[in-house]
């Protein structure tokens, strides 16, 4: 009998388990409004090379692209990867960069409603390299980024979205292109 109830009691922690994963990863994977644009700017062709038999704009165009994130564009790849949460990254490329990049990106979405008048979103998570994933930068690094790469980013970095991992990944993938002054503020 206490076998019986035993057993029972371990399926049902292992449902909920299950069921409480599936939800969480449906959410964590769920796109802002700046993010689907990005991806619908930077993905559109892909979208229909990869993904045409899925219904565009929601959880599953997105995990279509995911799936295929080693034959789409690089501009596609920046704006699926902003979007992936920082416990499963997807990334073929190096697997510690995403959980580095993951926590600029919470740090940045705060940031990202104050500055929305500006592309100056995206150095919220500029500050991660100097700061490393365990520290968040703080609002003078972030400020510093802001004014420096303020006329930078849309032109090096225009069709990755402002704000989080993916645009800090840009500025310092473009350093050569940058001013003096942004090359340091990202350094």
């Amino acid at each position: 009998m206490f076998n019986t109830l035993k057993h029972a009691s371990t399926r049902k922690a292992l449902l909920a388990a299950a069921f409480f994963a599936i939800a969480t990863s449906a959410f964590a994977q769920t796109p802002t409004e700046a993010q689907k644009s990005a991806i619908r700017s930077a993905c559109r062709s892909d979208f229909m090379a990869h993904c045409s038999s899925v219904t565009p704009g929601g959880v599953e165009a997105y995990q279509c692209l995911a799936k295929n994130m080693s034959s789409l564009s690089s501009g596609c790849q920046t704006a699926v990867r902003a979007v992936e949460p920082a416990s499963a990254p997807k990334t073929e490329a190096a697997p510690a960069a995403p959980k580095t990049e993951a926590a600029p990106k919470a740090a940045a979405a705060p940031a990202t409603p104050k500055a929305d008048s500006a592309p100056a979103a995206k150095p919220a998570a500029t500050p991660a390299p100097k700061a490393a994933a365990a520290t968040q930068p703080s609002s003078a690094q972030v400020a510093a980024v802001k004014s420096a790469c303020r006329a930078d980013y849309p032109k090096v970095c225009a069709s990755v979205p402002p704000g989080g991992a993916a645009a800090l990944e840009c500025l310092e993938k473009n350093k050569a292109k940058v001013s003096p002054a942004c090359e340091k503020a990202v350094s």
